[in-house]
């Protein structure tokens, strides 16, 4: 006879904050005999239903760890972070990035918990502090570390959209410390009914974008196991100690002096690139209000029609407009990428992230078709070299590498799938908050197909000056509608009133 499966209650008993799990242990997501066995003594009592109410995130401390913790060097990326990281929280700014998942549909608040909660326990990254031994910097995995996830009620509110979008800004102002633990927060922000947010924010040195997608798509796996009834399947997470290994064997690999000569042949040559925010100690960071961009459809149309997407598009019209407003034959643009061109490297949370340099030569005479296909190739080869840290590309190019390391102008391009899985829900997610601008920061996020698609603009500006964000957006709005209308003509005449 087939035994009648758990309640979900049940099985959030046996995987609340006040238990814990070995990492990688899937089997204390269901209720296994591993997770009785390993959960802290205490008093039976009912599992109560949660209640949602208007509160901060509750940040709860490490659990008396029963193995001693494991000290792991960081990636050159997490060492890059380190002084910044550390310097925000002393100064009291916010050194935290965030996204949420907007979430139509009915939700198990428990059943979240529960799966967010077995989830984090195999996720070495989400365990993890940073401290100096000796001088050397490290990451420390700590077995374990307890929280919950807060249940805040914004439903009553006139406008509850708007309450979370407050709600967060103030939590994302709010600095966290390197040393600290855990070095993330999240919360379910409920704004009606059946109509939820699913808030995560995390120090950036724990985590890049592309973690924090595999994070949350496994929790949606676990959340859908547990309200089916089943067993989750194992984790898919690798740990830290073999993505270090494969690491140390790039150094020693030909690849890496391959990458190396690449771009130093790629760069030799190329102007230092035009900088575009303010500088001095009175610069401040601010953001626009955000692009509407064309239509989905018309975007990636343009960009199938030059053989490629729509990332190589919002790349090519940065270029355009930097090209054709500072008279520069060539644009150089600082772009962020995932650096996961491995198997290994895509199955482990961690901060990984990495930026290379693209460049672009522009003439006003070509179109913008042409200027498209040429982006999208040199963008096809580049990405293929993403491994060698920009830290060491700069160092190679000497007295050079200071004009090209202050990362203006940045565009930041987040593909992802718009939808988490979700029983009977329907979901999208979106980037929230990001750390302050090097002085020319666009970031543009958007599904495969371009739905979705969002750009915002982030510039240092010096005081007096805050109309120029703004009116940046406006140009670089104006642009794009012009070379998606007709991409065949001249740059010049797509800039002409």
């Amino acid at each position: 006879m087939t035994p009648k499966p758990r309640s979900v209650s049940a099985r959030a008993r046996n995987c609340s904050a006040r238990s814990w799990a070995a990492p990688g242990d899937h089997r204390a997501c269901a209720g296994s005999p591993v997770a009785r066995t390993r959960r802290e003594p205490r008093r039976r009592r009912r599992h109560r239903t949660p209640v949602f109410r208007h509160a901060a995130p509750r940040r709860c401390g490490v659990t008396a760890p029963t193995a001693p913790p494991d000290l792991l060097d960081v990636t050159v990326p997490q060492r890059s972070l380190w002084a910044a990281s550390k310097q925000l929280a002393a100064e009291r700014q916010a050194n935290t990035v965030g996204q949420y998942v907007e979430i139509h549909g009915p939700v198990d608040a428990r059943a979240l918990e529960t799966a967010a909660q077995c989830v984090i326990a195999q996720t070495e990254a989400l365990r993890a502090r940073f401290v100096e031994r000796d001088g050397v910097l490290k990451q420390e995995i700590l077995p374990a570390v307890r929280w919950r996830l807060p249940m805040v009620d914004l439903s009553g509110s006139a406008d509850p959209a708007t309450a979370a979008d407050e709600w967060a800004a103030a939590e994302h102002r709010v600095p966290v410390s390197p040393g600290d633990s855990p070095l993330f927060s999240t919360a379910l922000l409920r704004l009606g009914p059946d109509h939820f947010r699913w808030y995560l924010r995390f120090l950036p040195m724990v985590m890049d974008a592309f973690s924090a997608g595999l994070l949350l798509h496994r929790v949606a796996e676990v959340y859908a196991a547990i309200r089916a009834g089943t067993e989750p399947g194992p984790s898919p997470f690798r740990s830290l100690r073999a993505l270090h290994a494969e690491l140390d064997e790039y150094w020693k690999s030909a690849r890496y002096d391959d990458d190396r000569e690449y771009w130093r042949r790629r760069l030799a040559g190329v102007p230092a690139p035009v900088r575009l925010g303010a500088a001095g100690p009175d610069a401040r960071a601010l953001g626009g209000a955000g692009l509407e961009p064309p239509a989905a459809h018309h975007i990636q149309a343009t960009a199938q029609a030059a053989g490629t997407a729509w990332p190589d598009l919002v790349l090519a019209v940065v270029a355009a407009q930097i090209a054709l407003e500072r008279d520069v034959p060539v644009v150089t643009l600082t772009v962020p990428v995932s650096n996961r061109l491995t198997a290994l490297s895509r199955s482990v949370p961690t901060y990984l992230a990495n930026r290379y340099l693209l460049t672009v030569a522009v003439s006003p005479t070509m179109t913008f078709h042409e200027l498209l296909r040429r982006t999208a190739e040199h963008n096809r080869a580049d990405v293929t070299h993403q491994r060698l840290p920009c830290e060491q590309v700069l160092a190679d190019l000497g007295d050079r590498g200071e004009s090209f390391g202050r990362g203006d102008p940045s565009v930041n391009i987040t593909p992802f799938h718009a939808e988490l899985a979700l029983p009977g829900c329907a979901t999208t997610m979106h980037q929230h908050r990001r750390m302050g601008a090097t002085g020319f920061d666009l970031f543009a996020s958007g599904s495969p197909d371009a739905s979705g698609l969002r750009i915002s603009l982030v510039m240092r500006v010096a005081p007096g000056d805050r109309d120029l964000v703004p009116a940046q957006e406006e140009r670089l709005l104006r642009l794009l509608n012009r070379v998606i209308d007709n991409p065949h003509r001249p740059l010049r005449e797509a800039v002409t009133p």
